[in-house]
């Protein structure tokens, strides 16, 4: 998949995605500039903070946790013309906290799975408050963009439809875009003396990772639809979201 348009490459950053131009199954396509899936943007200069006010940001939704946050604070909290939300879909656990299984697998896909199965009040809550944001494009981000954002991007895409091979293939992107903030990470723990090998597992992003998630998601749940309504997302915000993410321009 070709990040095309759909990158958003400003210093500081490196994993600021536009959820639009994915094929749906009404044949339409998904809005551009309506959803960004991003990283931290603790280190966001002022000239990409403008950049992205241009390009229409309206809202950021921070899904860290609070501890994350104190050590990194978000520039937009106190930024003018953006609404700034912390929504932590976890209040003390970050994935990078988890340990590698002990036959040395990745715990990614049980992570995802438990999100979705035991984390049905701030991820109906998160789905909420996007609904019912201001006009304008909502960013939601965590730390690296892959884990808490990728459920909740994988989420919308699949409430508009769009096939699982491509939300698979946008979650996949991820790796790709991370490499020097994953050596980073991958630096500090070595110093730590952490398991650096069991950590690097952490901060991959498997496509099957995401296969399996979306399958779990459809075999206990039926739908995107049906989980949002059995967790509690109303039906009206449901359907401002699906209105939110489709576009009437036929896909191509």
């Amino acid at each position: 998949m070709s990040l095309g348009r759909r990158h958003i490459a400003l210093e500081g950053v490196y994993n600021i995605r536009d959820l639009g131009g994915y094929a749906t199954a009404q044949g339409t396509q998904t809005a551009w500039r309506r959803f960004l899936r991003a990283d931290s943007p603790h280190a966001l200069s002022e000239d990409g903070q403008a950049r992205l006010q241009a390009e229409g940001l309206a809202t950021v939704i921070d899904l860290r946790t609070g501890a994350e946050i104190a050590q990194t604070p978000n520039p937009f909290a106190k930024r003018a013309g953006v609404q700034y939300v912390h929504r932590p879909l976890f209040t003390e656990l970050a994935p990078g906290t988890l340990a590698a299984t002990a036959d040395g697998s990745c715990p990614l896909l049980g992570f995802y799975q438990g999100a979705l199965d035991d984390r049905h009040e701030a991820l109906s809550d998160i789905m909420t408050l996007i609904a019912g944001a201001d006009e304008g494009a909502v960013m939601f981000h965590c730390t690296a963009g892959k884990d808490r954002t990728g459920l909740v991007a994988a989420l919308l895409l699949g409430l508009a439809e769009v096939s699982p091979e491509d939300i698979v293939a946008d979650y996949a992107l991820t790796e790709g875009l991370i490499t020097e903030l994953v050596a980073g990470f991958l630096e500090m723990s070595r110093q730590k003396g952490g398991d650096v090998v069991a950590y690097a597992r952490l901060l991959a992003a498997p496509a099957a990772t995401m296969r399996d998630t979306l399958a779990h998601l459809e075999a206990r749940y039926g739908s995107v639809p049906r989980y949002l309504a059995q967790i509690g997302v109303a039906p009206g915000d449901i359907t401002a979201l699906s209105d939110r993410l489709h576009d009437s321009v036929p896909a191509r």
